[in-house]
């Protein structure tokens, strides 16, 4: 309990303004607080939003590095005059480079986790650019045949249900370019082998058919 002896009008002028800059600091430090708890609970909401997400479609949202980036977008075609899409887009990293590059062609991308696809959404805003689109879809139940290039960076599991989803029905001039996990069963016009601590590998391949149908 606070207490103080008073002699005069002085001290209680001196003893109210003491009072006065207490009740201050603690009503502050009160409201600090109160941030504090909620900045901690949305960290902690939207790190656990990631976390349910990943465990849902089996992949994190990584983004590439950017030597596999890079390696990527010199394997696309020098011509495209079709729909690129990005299968599992993350942050938007990519698509964003992509819609750069190639400003007459539609280029989407395709993100389940919700985080990632709204700061996405956020940055093609800000980017101005018309030519790009962020989707929140399962792109396994959509129609991929639309697009010229699909770009990817997965997982093994995701890389075999690709495959049975496209194989024979990519157009003639349909390209798939994967950054470190290969088409099983498939095999690739070219691989490029990454000069990075963990030599992975970026593929690409040209219509997808299986090794057993083009063999026959």
């Amino acid at each position: 309990m606070y207490e103080a002896k008073v002699d005069s009008a002085e001290d209680i002028l001196r003893i109210r303004s003491d009072l006065e800059y207490r009740s201050c600091c603690v009503s502050n430090g009160g409201t600090v607080s109160i941030l504090s708890i909620i900045l901690l609970s949305l960290t902690g909401m939207l790190a656990l939003s990631i976390v349910w997400w990943t465990l849902r479609t089996g992949i994190s949202p990584m983004p590439s590095s950017k030597k596999a980036m890079d390696a990527m977008l010199d394997l696309i075609p020098p011509s495209v005059s079709r729909p690129i899409y990005e299968l599992g887009s993350g942050w938007g990293g990519l698509t964003l480079v992509l819609a750069k590059r190639y400003p007459n062609v539609s280029v989407v991308g395709f993100e389940l986790s919700p985080l990632p696809w709204a700061v996405s959404v956020l940055r093609a805003h800000l980017s101005r650019r018309k030519n790009v689109t962020f989707r929140r879809r399962d792109f396994f139940e959509c129609d991929l045949s639309k697009a010229q290039v699909l770009v990817c960076y997965l997982y093994p599991g995701g890389m075999e249900r690709l495959g049975e989803k496209l194989t024979d029905k990519m157009g003639a001039d349909g390209t798939l370019i994967s950054n470190t996990f290969r088409l099983p069963g498939c095999t690739p016009e070219t691989v490029v082998e990454l000069t990075d601590v963990y030599r992975n590998r970026v593929y690409r391949y040209e219509r997808v058919v299986s090794d057993t149908e083009s063999s026959d």
